[in-house]
């Protein structure tokens, strides 16, 4: 089956006009942004020869993987729906109107468009497709969220969207080298791409998603 590996939290890039809105230092927001970055996905993904789809810009610009509706999205009461106006410690760093909101939502549909696009591209030359949605995450920013323990590395998974056999395959390997797994937690999901999750392919094609969430402690 294609491969095609969603890289969507690794930049650090905003665009000028993020910093007209910006409520902290920039040097305050600079660290944050180091911390909520998947710092070095890119690099750890480097040499697989798949597809590659990498967000140009940063998770507290735009975060490509919410909802665009905030009443679907989970985290958006938290101020981080897919324009974040508070960090992951509940800090207020950022502040816009609908303007700005506008904007960044024309960059998110944008996106989504070419994820289509290369999505169906790949269905094209073959009947199945799994995508690795590929993430990395910190004991500390869970610890917000979710109780520990944590573990090296988190499997998620969409239940309409699953392979059991892909996900064995996946955690065999990890158990292989000796790291600790655990499914859904803390993060649960996988990205699906929406010409997929509404159905907009063409019918025998399939497509699987799992989510790869790697603990920053095994490789920073």
């Amino acid at each position: 089956m294609n491969v095609l590996l969603h890289i969507p939290h690794a930049s650090l890039d905003v665009p000028d006009a993020f910093y007209d809105g910006l409520l902290i230092p920039r040097e305050q927001f600079r660290k944050y942004n180091l911390e909520m970055t998947d710092l070095g996905i890119e690099e750890l993904f480097r040499d697989c020869p798949y597809e590659k789809m990498v967000a140009p810009y940063s998770r507290l610009y735009c975060d490509v993987e919410r909802f665009r509706d905030d009443s679907m999205e989970v985290m958006s009461k938290y101020g981080e729906g897919v324009v974040y106006t508070h960090t992951y410690d509940g800090c207020r760093f950022h502040f816009h109107d609908e303007r700005y909101r506008e904007e960044v939502l024309r960059y998110y549909d944008d996106y989504h468009r070419q994820l289509d696009d290369l999505t169906r591209k790949l269905l094209l030359t073959d009947d199945e497709l799994l995508i690795l949605d590929c993430h990395s995450f910190s004991d500390k920013m869970a610890s917000h969220f979710f109780e520990p323990p944590f573990p090296d590395i988190c499997i998620g998974t969409e239940p309409d969207f699953y392979d059991e056999r892909i996900v064995n395959l996946v955690i065999r390997k990890i158990e292989t080298l000796g790291y600790t797994y655990r499914l859904d937690y803390p993060y649960r999901g996988s990205l699906v791409p929406n010409c997929v999750y509404h159905r907009e392919i063409p019918s025998g094609k399939r497509v699987v998603s799992v989510m790869l969430e790697i603990n920053k402690r095994i490789y920073l």
